[in-house]
């Protein structure tokens, strides 16, 4: 017979065994930011040069049927399973700026804003070894109103 704490521990066990995180499960952006978004444009961060790879690639997508703006960055190439503080965000204008920044192994984010009638301004980073550790960004200027 299993005893209570025996059987606790074993279903830990499951969980943990079968648990997968969500990130892992997203291998787009479209994916990370869900159903009827698509990229409005992306910029690559992190130029690894021993590999001659960027790192991660910072995306904003839009969704025609909600009217909501999503930036998400995700880790590319080697960078994909390796935690490494990674940082999405968005900033509607005459806002204040939405980040999420952590450390992931697969991406940042998603971030959403309603930005109707109003202009986008958005971000991402990641932390990237090439002979040392460094932080590269990218942060767009205000653009995609409407």
């Amino acid at each position: 017979m299993l005893s209570v704490a025996g059987a606790l521990g074993m279903a830990g066990v499951v969980g943990v065994i079968g648990a997968t995180p969500a990130a892992a499960a997203a291998s787009t952006p479209e994916a990370a930011c869900g159903s009827g978004y698509y990229v409005l444009e992306s910029h690559t961060v992190g130029f690894d040069t021993t590999t001659n790879k960027p790192a991660a690639r910072v995306s904003l997508l839009y969704n025609a049927s909600s009217g909501n703006n999503c930036v998400v960055t995700m880790h590319i190439n080697g960078y994909v399973g390796a935690a490494n503080l990674t940082e999405a965000g968005i900033l509607v204008q005459g806002g204040t700026w939405k980040r999420d920044k952590g450390t992931y192994s697969y991406y940042a984010g998603p971030v959403y804003v309603s930005a109707a009638d109003k202009c986008v301004k958005y971000t991402g980073g990641i932390e990237y070894v090439d002979n040392g550790i460094f932080w590269d960004s990218y942060t767009s200027a205000f653009g995609h109103c409407g």
